[in-house]
């Protein structure tokens, strides 16, 4: 079984091409709403408040296969190989159940959802249209998903990267094809960009099964669906309701925000869009590297070396902090140019520099609860994060965020100060946390113990074995 080597090179030359296939993947979603805004303000509204409710699914769906990667990364590290293809199978099993559910959640309630999320009547046609469209290849999505976790679990990150750059030339495609209508394809607005989205999942989903089934280096057969066992199922499961419970709440939450940023009217719908849009380019490294770290940590946990995690925690941290910052400034100082591409509105312009310089102090701790959050969850500590980010989020995001901005009437940056607020909090109580080691219990510390003795008694011998080896070398018979 391959023997995993980590440390800080490796990480990053990890983190380079999730980066990009993350970018791709923020394509995926973006460059819909991007090539709307030439078609029409309406329609960067409606897809606005459709991607909120999309997105709420998609990052279950993510949490959900993050559970079978971080157990599958566990029993590589404990070259577990028997153990790694029930991981595998149940990765599938459930990525496949949860898709198939939220299909037909989506398809039977979009209108209703929108509804409920105070979106302007004028919108609610199209945004639900684009809804059921894109929610009918939600499966698909799942499927997708999962098998990404597993191929990432297995560092096979170049051919992830490769299927995103294809799933995204095709969608930006399908939308010059049949947004507008070009040739023989018809004029489709919005629900153009869906069909698009959906035809590019399903190509790159069957592009992911090929890759699995030539590049996965542990190979599943039927025989082995007959001996699975309960043990991979749950290791999977711990991680990953807690974590999908964390990630539906927080997507909840930002659904209840919308809803209230639906109140102020359509330019600052769009604001709200165009900020997130530069706000997920801020964080877009900072998820990449963190993604990466807990790949290798999940190898650490797994080959018992618990004393090397904290040191990569705490660069990761650092680095984080740094780049998402900095990115964060430069879209501030640049946005009315890059803004200006999409939109002419001065009330667009104008208050996305007020959102973007309240994003620098907002990436900062999302930074730290990027890391953090993953992290705890790989070494086992998932309560704690889960309960924390719950009630911080309906506390401060939604509550906080209410009383500010509708309440006393400061609008969308008033939310977006109550956002900021709640991610520096949890980003403190998540550092406080690692930092005190709850997480390495009695085991993990006597494992740590035993390895450092072992460590002294072999700098203690290689004076000794240096002596003796060239003894050997220069001795004469």
């Amino acid at each position: 079984m391959k023997k995993y080597v980590v440390n800080g090179k490796r990480i990053f030359l990890m983190s380079l091409p999730i980066f990009f296939e993350l970018f791709l993947q923020l394509l995926v979603g973006n460059v819909d709403q991007i090539m709307l805004s030439g078609y029409s303000e309406t329609s960067v509204a409606a897809i606005g408040n459709a991607n909120t409710i999309i997105n709420l699914v998609i990052v279950i769906l993510t949490m959900a296969a993050s559970g079978g990667m971080i157990a599958l990364t566990h029993y590589i590290g404990a070259g577990d190989e028997r153990r790694q293809k029930a991981a595998i199978i149940w990765t599938f099993v459930l990525g496949g159940a949860f898709g198939l559910i939220f299909t037909v959640v989506a398809v039977s309630a979009a209108r209703p959802l929108l509804e409920a999320l105070n979106a302007p009547q004028e919108i609610i046609g199209e945004a639900a249209g684009y809804i059921t469209v894109v929610g009918a290849g939600l499966v698909l999505q799942a499927l997708m998903l999962s098998g990404t976790a597993i191929l990432r679990s297995f560092s096979r990150l170049k051919e992830i990267l490769i299927i995103a750059v294809v799933m995204n030339l095709l969608n930006i495609l399908g939308n010059y094809l049949l947004i507008n209508g070009i040739s023989i394809f018809p004029e489709m607005g919005i629900i153009g960009a869906a069909v698009s989205t959906d035809v590019s999942k399903l190509i790159g989903l069957g592009l992911t099964i090929v890759v699995l089934k030539f590049r996965s280096p542990v190979k599943v057969s039927v025989r082995d669906f007959k001996e699975l066992d309960s043990k991979s199922f749950k290791d999977i499961i711990k991680v990953a309701l807690p974590t999908g419970a964390e990630t539906a709440s927080y997507n909840l939450s930002q659904i209840v925000i919308l809803s209230f940023i639906n109140l102020f009217g359509t330019s600052v719908i769009n604001t709200k869009v165009y900020c997130s849009m530069l706000a997920n380019v801020a964080y877009l490294y900072s998820t990449a590297i963190a993604q990466s770290t807990q790949i290798n940590i999940g190898y650490l946990v797994g080959a018992k070396e618990y004393g090397m995690v904290t040191k990569r925690v705490a660069v990761t941290t650092a680095v984080c902090i740094g780049m998402s910052v900095f990115t964060t400034f430069i879209l501030w100082l640049t946005s009315d140019y890059i803004l200006g591409v999409l939109t002419s509105d001065p009330v667009v312009l104008e208050l996305a520099k007020t959102i973007l310089l309240t994003e620098i102090a907002l990436e900062i701790g999302r930074s730290v609860n990027l890391v953090m959050t993953r992290c705890l969850a790989t070494v086992g500590d998932i309560n704690f994060p889960v309960t924390v980010t719950i009630a911080m989020e309906w506390a401060v995001e939604v509550g906080l965020g209410y009383l500010i901005g509708v309440h006393f009437g400061y609008g969308l940056a008033g939310i977006w100060a109550a956002m900021a607020l709640d991610e520096i909090l949890r980003g403190i109580f998540f550092a406080v946390r690692f930092a005190r080691k709850k997480w390495m219990n009695a085991e993990r510390r006597k494992d740590i113990v035993v390895k450092s003795k072992a460590d002294i008694l072999e700098a203690v011998r290689a004076p000794r074995k240096l002596f003796e080896g060239l003894s050997r070398a220069f001795r004469i018979d």
